[in-house]
């Protein structure tokens, strides 16, 4: 089995975890519950796409990134109790899902393209509100603290991550940086795998301290 899998088998026996742990808890604890159950499976089915029909998986990409914002940022405005932090992830929900909604509309052909914009404008965001969930935590103990901590981690290097792309793109038109493009493959792939084992010990440790209560 490829290592890969391992690590979906993780994601995947975490995120059931937490849909069973959901029940009796508050609705910001379901919708990320459930935001971790389809994570992982659209993020598997993104990485089978090729070894089923053959496609490249650019499209689906772009609706793994709207489905994580739509459903963290759901997550984030439900976690709020402060209104003018709620009404600041509802607006820029509203702006943001407009937006691309409209582009993809008017421009069809980008919704099965990878651009690097669409990410980063759907992922800073959640960057802000879950820093913005840490602060939250001096006043009143928030109930997903330590998840949200693993979601930092995870998006802060999702973020990264694409902004290195436009450097792949670079070195295949200058076969000088092919060295570096592997490089920074062998590097990313080991980060990555790297912050999927720490934001689940992170998914691990709120469990644990929700069971114990």
């Amino acid at each position: 089995m490829k290592t890969k899998y391992y690590f979906f088998l993780l994601s995947f026996i975490v995120a059931v975890c937490y849909l069973i742990s959901s029940r009796n808890r508050s609705r910001a604890y379901k919708i990320f519950a459930l935001y971790l159950f389809v994570f992982v499976l659209l993020d598997w089915i993104s990485t089978e796409l090729y070894k089923w029909f053959r496609i490249y998986n650019h499209f689906f990409i772009n609706i793994i990134f709207l489905v994580q914002f739509s459903l963290l940022s759901f997550f984030y405005s439900n976690s709020f109790k402060v209104n003018k932090w709620r009404n600041l992830v509802d607006v820029i929900s509203i702006v943001v899902n407009l937006f691309l909604l409209l582009k993809y509309l008017f421009f069809p052909d980008d919704f099965f393209k990878f651009h690097y914009f669409d990410i980063y404008l759907t992922v800073f965001p959640l960057i802000v509100y879950s820093t913005i969930y840490l602060y939250n935590d001096y006043e009143e103990r928030q109930e997903l603290y330590y998840a949200n901590i693993g979601m930092l981690i995870f998006l802060i290097f999702s973020f990264v991550e694409n902004l290195t792309w436009p450097l792949h793109s670079i070195s295949i038109e200058n076969t000088y940086m092919s060295q570096f493009n592997r490089l920074l493959n062998v590097i990313f792939k080991y980060v990555g795998n790297t912050t999927v084992v720490v934001s689940s010990v992170f998914f691990v440790v709120q469990l644990y301290k929700d069971n114990k209560q």
